[in-house]
């Protein structure tokens, strides 16, 4: 079950997935008094669909506004307070609205509008600006890389060009670099912090505030599954845990096995197979059945 404070931090199609759905019709909404207002001059629809959609829908798309943005504000201190009262054995929901009615509407809401940076141009070079007109990368750059979507990573770090390599550029507007301009490709990986960058033909990982991880040494970096990044290098497989301080754990494992997402990965080493833990260190099945500490790739929710 994925709860209400995580869905809310998550883009409608990621959302969507986790309920392997491929569509959610919400029918006859009823909107709290205090967004009445705002819901009216964003002409807001009350009976809607909401699909899967892919990036070029956007083209579609009205452009969000501050109106629009105060309206997702708002909503989310109505889903503040309705999980606050839910959570408290005397409490009501929202004006009879639940922490999830509320949530729902939001998805529906963002997915009708394009929150995505905006690029702009002054003698010859090139910025990004959010849905508000604040300049997020100064004009300096001679091309910008994936645009964020301000709702769902407004904050991250903007990937930007110069003499046709990639850096990594702090969205306030100073045109701070986190990393030198040296890779020919850089990405965000969903939902975990890290940056994936290519040098020549090899890949790395870089975290959000652009520090290595990794080199780029790897032949081939998977995606993310639940809160590690599995990764290949000369026919071996290793990986890094999110959970456990950006835990490296080289590539020199014939295989890994993931078997359930709330387990630990199985590792297997010159056909011996066996678990990671907390310090990086390989364990053989049997010596890992009396360890109590922390396995990598577990749920652990003291994380």
């Amino acid at each position: 079950m994925v709860h209400a404070p995580i869905l809310k931090t998550l883009p409608c199609d990621l959302w969507l997935y986790v309920y392997m759905e491929k569509a959610i019709q919400v029918i006859i909404v009823s909107l709290p008094p205090e967004i009445q207002g705002l819901a009216a001059d964003n002409n807001f629809k009350i009976i809607y669909n909401m699909n899967v959609k892919t990036a070029t829908d956007n083209e579609n798309k009205p452009k969000a506004t501050v109106k629009n943005l105060q309206f997702i504000e708002k909503l989310d201190q109505l889903i503040d307070i309705a999980e606050k009262e839910e959570e408290s054995e005397e409490g009501s929901p929202v004006q009879g609205r639940s922490s999830g009615d509320l949530l729902t509407l939001r998805v529906g809401y963002i997915e009708r509008y394009d929150w995505y940076d905006t690029i702009f141009e002054e003698n010859g070079k090139y910025g990004t600006k959010d849905v508000t007109g604040k300049v997020i990368l100064p004009a300096q750059y001679d091309g910008i890389g994936e645009l964020c979507h301000q709702i769902y990573f407004g904050k991250l770090p903007r990937v930007a060009v110069l003499n046709g390599k990639c850096g990594l550029v702090l969205p306030d507007g100073s045109g701070k670099a986190l990393t030198d301009f040296e890779f020919d490709s850089m990405s965000y990986m969903i939902i975990l912090p890290y940056f994936k960058v290519k040098m020549g033909e090899k890949y790395g990982i870089i975290r959000k505030d652009g520090k290595i991880i990794v080199p780029c040494i790897l032949d081939e970096v998977c995606l993310p599954l639940g809160h590690c990044v599995v990764f290949k290098a000369n026919g071996k497989y290793g990986l890094i845990d999110s959970w456990c301080g950006d835990l490296y754990v080289a590539p020199e494992y014939d295989n890994i096995e993931i078997v359930d997402m709330e387990q630990p990965y199985t590792m297997t080493k010159d056909g011996v197979e066996g678990v990671i833990n907390e310090k990086g260190e390989f364990m053989t099945l049997e010596e890992s059945l009396d360890y109590e500490d922390y396995l990598v790739g577990e749920y652990n929710p003291d994380f």
